[in-house]
């Protein structure tokens, strides 16, 4: 498709080829200074022409560049109808650098003789050219891709600090290095298309930074691309073009700590057999009310003896067996209700907690424990402190369950109940802004390093990574379990459950003396 922009009223060069050729494509003609949101319409695979006063060019550039937002990289032919050549070539096509509108080429009104081209090369600084054009000249010579060497263009980036995706650290010698698959990712961009990293810390302090923060310095230009991974859901919608094509697709959910184990004096209340005893409890209360009524309660006396202890023995070996071969535990947490019920809350970060469903927000918000910064949460989730749950996508959770393996028994488990997971398999994309040139690169980049097994590689190494930067260690998270003596205090219930049958005993053994003492004080003997 073609979009052909002429402010003017003049009529250029440009215009009587354009009408001259017998053209089937698409064609879009603007003669308005008014601004066209043209990415609503069409694609990057558009020839923007535009015919531009020699006197007022700036204004008429500033607009198409308004008009092709989003569309920037797209290829570009603008014809100037006054001014000196170079000089003003130089100024026009500085500021298509500024605008990201790389693919640009300007030629003046007198083309079809001195048949001049002006262009210039992006990287690794503005450099503009003059070329002749002839029969031979091809579109890949006018428009070559100059994203394919950026001769050691800077980079710049700023790493959100986000653990473990992108990690700060201190070498022997104190030097400042930074590791994480999601450097690794950029690197390797940088790698291929001859490139370097320059990081940028504007005022941020070497600090975890949000997504509004990230967002900001990639709308101001401080940055390229910047080392941030953040959800495209969770953005508004304007803003997915502020987003690279996606990077990641992972789920967000909740790592809870795993339930205690329970106490021995627990486990021995459980293995006691409550529902026996209280059959047994009704069946002596039937033989006490048949005593003296029937004439063969002796029989009955003797078969409630043996049905005594065969129910007993019974109920006693089948819970013990039980208790070995399936050991009772805590019931698991299972929804944001039964968080509730628990004295486990979900640590989490007030900007996250926002953007969860309104509904589960004032429904459940006393299962949530919120912090202002991302710091204090990572903090946290990396001391393991089994005293919340944490919210945290399926990507970093990998981390911790490489953590878990080094040691005897795990402190958490990722849940996904669809009830504790907010976000189910949603794509991910690195900050860019909106307009970068490194956005069709960056995807290539991506989808070579999926592709590769790269990437899993890189996020598998996330733990050792971690360790090397001196962020956890391999000590065995709960030590090794050893087996240890019943003591006292492990028999505790047993003793009061005792105790109490004694007490019972003991006040149904005091009623009846008192009730025997009664009659025969009334004279019933």
């Amino acid at each position: 498709s073609i979009f052909f922009y002429s402010p003017s009223v003049e009529k250029c060069g440009l215009e009587e080829t354009l009408s001259a050729a017998s053209l089937e494509l698409p064609l879009v003609i603007w003669r308005s200074e008014r601004t066209l949101i043209l990415n609503g319409i069409l694609d990057e695979g558009l020839l923007v022409l535009a015919c531009l006063p020699g006197l007022r060019w700036k204004d008429a550039l500033s607009n198409l560049s308004r008009s092709m937002r989003y569309l920037r990289q797209a290829r570009v032919l603008i014809e100037l109808d006054v001014g000196k050549r170079d000089l003003l070539a130089q100024r026009v096509l500085e500021f298509c650098q500024s605008q990201d509108m790389i693919n640009t080429i300007v030629i003046f009104d007198d083309f079809a003789e001195t048949q001049t081209v002006f262009s210039f090369n992006s990287f690794p600084h503005f450099e503009m050219l003059s070329n002749s054009f002839t029969n031979d000249t091809q579109a890949s010579n006018l428009y070559p891709d100059k994203m394919l060497d950026l001769h050691g263009f800077k980079i710049r980036t700023l790493p959100d600090y986000s653990e473990p995706n992108t990690i700060l650290y201190k070498d022997k010698q104190g030097n400042k290095q930074i590791l994480g698959y999601l450097w690794d990712i950029l690197e390797a961009y940088a790698r291929k298309y001859n490139a370097q990293l320059q990081v940028v810390n504007k005022g941020v302090h070497e600090r975890t930074l949000n997504l509004k923060e990230a967002l900001d310095f990639a709308r101001k230009g401080i940055i390229d691309v910047g080392a941030s991974i953040q959800p495209l859901t969770v953005v508004q919608k304007d803003r997915y073009r502020e987003l690279s094509y996606p990077v990641d697709l992972s789920s967000w959910c909740t790592m809870l700590p795993v339930e205690r184990d329970l106490e021995v004096s627990e486990i021995l209340a459980r293995v006691l057999p409550l529902p026996s005893l209280f059959l047994l409890t009704v069946l002596w209360i039937c033989y006490e009310a048949l005593r003296g009524r029937w004439r063969h309660h002796n029989r009955l006396l003797t078969i409630g003896w043996l049905l005594v202890v065969t129910v007993l023995g019974s109920n006693y070996l089948g819970k013990l067996l039980s208790l070995l071969a399936d050991p009772p535990a805590i019931a698991p947490i299972d929804s944001l209700a039964a968080m509730i019920d628990s004295p486990i809350r979900i640590y989490s970060v007030s900007a996250e907690y926002t953007s969860l469903d309104f509904t589960k927000r004032t429904k459940y918000s006393a299962a949530f424990r919120l912090t202002t910064t991302s710091k204090d949460l990572i903090e946290m989730r990396n001391s393991l402190n089994t005293s919340f749950a944490y919210s945290i996508t399926s990507a970093k959770w990998k981390l911790y369950e490489e953590q878990q393996k080094h040691s005897s028994r795990p402190l958490f488990r990722y849940s996904t109940s669809p009830d504790l997971c907010f976000y189910e398999m949603f794509l991910f994309g690195l900050i860019i802004p909106e307009n970068s040139v490194h956005r069709a690169p960056l995807h290539h980049t991506t989808l070579q390093v999926w592709q590769s097994g790269l990437y899993n590689l890189w996020l598998s190494r996330s733990f050792f990574y971690m360790v090397k930067a001196g962020k956890i260690s391999f000590a065995n998270l709960r030590g090794l379990y050893q087996a240890k003596t019943l003591s006292v205090m492990d028999l505790r219930k047993i003793f009061l459950m005792y105790g109490a049958g004694i007490l019972g005993s003991l006040a149904l053994f005091i009623s009846e003396l008192i009730v025997a003492c009664v009659k025969l004080w009334l004279g019933f003997y």
